[in-house]
């Protein structure tokens, strides 16, 4: 469950505009979970269910909730929640093929990646060896490259 808590929470969010009230439903979907584990089928994904469980909690919500402003259909609601897992589990997929394509680059371009975006500003990349405007279109290329082989791999797996 903690592994996967963030997508069950973003699930909750993008279908409450209230931040706090969509942390009540993702408190309640938590104690629901718990005390339904035991009908968890551990052969079968887990966010599923437990994003099943959630839209459950946020229906009710919406049906206790007469006076509200805002009136989601049930049919929209899963529709929405269709989308929604449709978007996270291709999130995931480019995930894996963002990290996988980053295994493959060469040590020093990996280096300046995450030397880039982990804040490290283009003058100190640079440093002796190199100058800010080359470490730019190394960059560029890095970038470039990602992108190809990130498009490569997803397009292998159909999900583009």
């Amino acid at each position: 469950m903690v592994k996967n808590q963030q997508r069950v929470y973003r699930y909750i969010v993008s279908l409450v505009p209230n931040r706090a009230d969509a942390e009540d439903l993702f408190q309640q979907t938590c104690l629901t979970l718990w005390e339904q584990w035991d009908r968890y089928d551990p052969a079968l994904d887990f966010v599923p269910w437990a994003c099943g469980i959630a839209h459950n909690h946020v229906r009710n919500f919406y049906r206790k909730r007469e006076n509200s402003q805002l009136h989601l259909d049930p049919d929209v609601i899963v529709s929405l929640s269709t989308e929604s897992m449709k978007m996270q589990s291709g999130s995931d997929e480019r995930i894996e093929a963002i990290e996988r394509c980053l295994q493959k680059m060469t040590p020093r371009n990996r280096e300046v990646l995450e030397s880039y975006y982990g804040g490290r500003s283009i003058t100190e990349i640079a440093g002796r060896s190199s100058t800010p405007n080359a470490i730019y279109k190394q960059l560029d290329r890095i970038r470039a490259a990602l992108h190809q082989c990130v498009t490569a791999r997803l397009a292998g797996e159909g999900l583009q």
